[in-house]
């Protein structure tokens, strides 16, 4: 017998023996899917994360974030996903920061969120001035112009904004919590970043509308070089009431905590493997009971131990398989459909630049099936080996496996 129609005979043998009991063979592939899919998730979310974090932290334009003091990686998160922080700085802290021998350019910024309209939707405004553009060249005018004045009632949309709102330069645009009309001037084109979500105005016009004359939400610095981050930073602790925020330690804190809640992701995912590997083991150990007599016959027909065993075995590389096929499945759908939610769930969630923020790769994808094969076959060689130790006689006979 070839080794190809050996294989063959064993694959239709044990399709045989999970079409036996189709309910329960659909019940086990079912716990391994899940068990595949939330190993799946826990990756993709961790690396879809880590990416739309970098991008959201890339895009801010400078490397520290001065503000009011308080809890400084909220603060860092409400300026990445747009929000109100209930802290204040002083205008004045900018020609401060001015005089600083590493200050290479900054931009001071005002962020204001509404409950606008009568759905109550929740709009992010943010007033910039003339550096902000600078700080991020790549924050170009789709349609438009810039604002024609400091203190015009006037708005440019962020890309998303301006689809979510469908309007267009020209428009007008009520902000009704504060009685205001404004005039749109232009609408930025899609960045990937949390600005596409905002709607910008000219900081002097946003101190006025949101009674925060004189006052910041905080300021972004671009250093002159890296290297004086150290010097920079602590003369900037020593201002009173200021704090300032590296991006990259706000990145690297971030993913630390990521990291934690994976490994309890992981862990949770264990005991569903666990759960998986003895849905597989009872299945197969029922599977091998109620067709003793078929081994048996097959025993003495002259297939040989190992035969049988690779009959049983196959039989469980299938609940594997399909197992982990259908989890896979199950993640990417689930990833495609659970964006909004999971940025809700998770407090420091940054807007994906592309795609979602769960992104599960190929190599996910083969680590998971892999891995649901291995444990499906672990689970299955106890019953593999009681039937193939099984002497026939006692098979056709009746008696127990």
């Amino acid at each position: 017998m070839s080794s190809i129609s050996s294989f063959q005979q064993h694959a239709m043998l044990a399709l045989a023996g999970l079409r036996a009991n189709p309910l329960r063979a659909a019940l086990t592939c079912l716990a391994v899917a899940l068990a595949v899919a939330l190993f799946l998730g826990a990756l993709g979310l961790h690396d879809g994360y880590a990416a739309a974090l970098a991008a959201s932290v890339e895009k801010m334009g400078y490397q520290v974030l001065v503000t009011a003091k308080g809890c400084p990686y909220e603060t860092a998160t409400l300026v990445l996903r747009g929000g109100n922080i209930p802290m204040y700085v002083d205008e004045s802290l900018v020609q401060t920061l001015r005089e600083d021998p590493a200050w290479e350019s900054g931009t001071s910024f005002l962020m204001q969120g509404v409950e606008n309209g009568p759905a109550g939707v929740f709009t992010v405004f943010l007033g910039i001035d003339d550096e902000f553009v600078k700080l991020k060249p790549w924050m170009k005018l789709q349609q438009g112009s810039w604002f024609s004045g400091t203190d015009q009632a006037e708005a440019i949309f962020g890309y998303n904004a301006a689809e979510t709102l469908r309007v267009k330069a020209g428009d007008t645009f009520e902000v009704t919590a504060y009685g205001r009309t404004l005039t749109i001037r232009g609408v930025f084109e899609r960045t990937g970043s949390q600005d596409d979500g905002m709607i910008f105005l000219p900081l002097p016009y946003a101190q006025k509308m949101f009674e925060r004359q004189g006052k910041l939400t905080g300021v972004g610095v671009k250093l002159t070089d890296m290297t004086k981050m150290g010097p920079f930073l602590e003369r900037a602790f020593e201002i009173p009431s200021m704090q300032a925020i590296t991006v990259s330690q706000f990145r690297g804190t971030i993913l630390d905590l990521l990291g934690t809640a994976r490994a309890l992701m992981l862990l949770g995912t264990a005991v569903a493997v666990l759960i998986a590997g003895l849905g597989v083991f009872n299945s197969v150990l029922v599977s091998v009971s109620e067709r003793r007599r078929e081994l048996g016959v097959m025993k003495v027909l002259g297939a040989s131990p190992a035969q049988v065993f690779a009959v049983v075995s196959a039989e469980t590389a299938l609940l594997g398989l399909m197992g982990g096929l259908l989890g896979a499945l199950l993640a990417a759908v689930g990833a495609a459909l659970s964006d909004d939610f999971v940025t809700r769930l998770l407090p420091f969630a940054p807007t994906p630049a592309t795609g979602h923020l769960i992104t599960i790769g190929s190599s996910h994808v083969v680590m998971g099936v892999a891995g649901a094969l291995v444990v499906s076959l672990g689970a299955g060689m106890i019953p593999a080996l009681r039937a193939s130790m099984l002497p026939a006689i006692q098979s056709l006979s009746g008696g127990r496996a």
